[in-house]
């Protein structure tokens, strides 16, 4: 089966054969709901503005075999999709030599910095113990915003604008996801002076019938009392009501 322009019968050929991947599942169902995956990823890939060039990196993760490659590209661009379908503008943020964050939210009279990140499974064997994953949890999300995407969050204060840490947890504690969000406190996530990070957007997000969508009332938002730039109350409520009743994100009918 051919898979319009990103998935297409070399890349389904390339893939066959491929063992504890992703793309296993897909190829098993090429004809019902996998094929309906690569079809609703392909196009969203293709809506996203931007020139081949800039675009080339996701791409190429959207198509890795690798599963936290393609997760974490996917993640980013169904956060996108998921936006623009509930009315805001968001639009990808062109790389340079310095690094930047994914996607500049433009709003009536200000923007907002999103960058998009994913925490996989823990490779620590002793994660598998509840507690220990807990804080391990805990402990690695904050790692994700002091020490990997310090300066991603530096541009937005640059531009005197709040920046934002959007995280798709899929480590051995998002199983218990509402009880998590009880966890995420400032005080545990903020316990430094990163005054560049506004807050951070906790979301679940699922395939069901090959086609993504966020769990109910799953978006959270933590905000650092230390930000420099906080992010507006009236912004806050418009994102994590956006899902509403309708936490499906539009495959144009895949």
């Amino acid at each position: 089966m051919a898979i319009k322009s990103l998935f297409d019968d070399d890349w389904v050929s390339s893939v066959k054969g491929t063992e504890n991947s992703w793309v296993s599942d897909v190829l098993e169902d090429i004809n019902g709901k996998g094929g309906i995956y690569l079809k609703c990823i392909s196009n969203w890939f293709a809506e996203l503005p931007g020139s081949n060039k800039q675009k080339n990196h996701l791409k190429a993760s959207l198509k890795s075999t690798n599963n936290s490659d393609h997760l974490g590209a996917a993640n980013e661009l169904s956060w996108w999709k998921f936006l623009i379908s509930r009315g805001f503008e968001l639009e990808p943020i062109p790389t340079g030599k310095s690094k930047t964050p994914d996607f500049v939210l433009q709003l009536e009279n200000s923007s907002v910095f999103i960058e998009v990140t994913t925490l996989n499974p823990a490779k620590n064997l002793n994660c598998s113990e509840i507690n220990y994953s807990q804080k391990s949890s805990l402990n690695r999300i904050v790692a994700k915003a002091y020490e990997e995407k310090n300066e991603q969050f530096r541009y937005g204060q640059e531009r005197h604008s709040p920046s934002v840490l959007v995280l798709f947890n899929y480590d051995e504690w998002s199983g218990f996801g509402t009880q998590f969000h009880r966890l995420m406190d400032s005080n545990t996530l903020f316990s430094g002076t990163l005054s560049e990070l506004s807050a951070n957007i906790y979301v679940e997000r699922f395939v069901n019938g090959g086609k993504p969508y966020f769990k109910k009332d799953s978006i959270v938002i933590v905000d650092n009392p230390e930000a420099h730039f906080p992010l507006a109350l009236d912004i806050k409520k418009r994102i994590t009501g956006a899902s509403g009743n309708d936490n499906w994100i539009d495959c144009d009918n895949a």
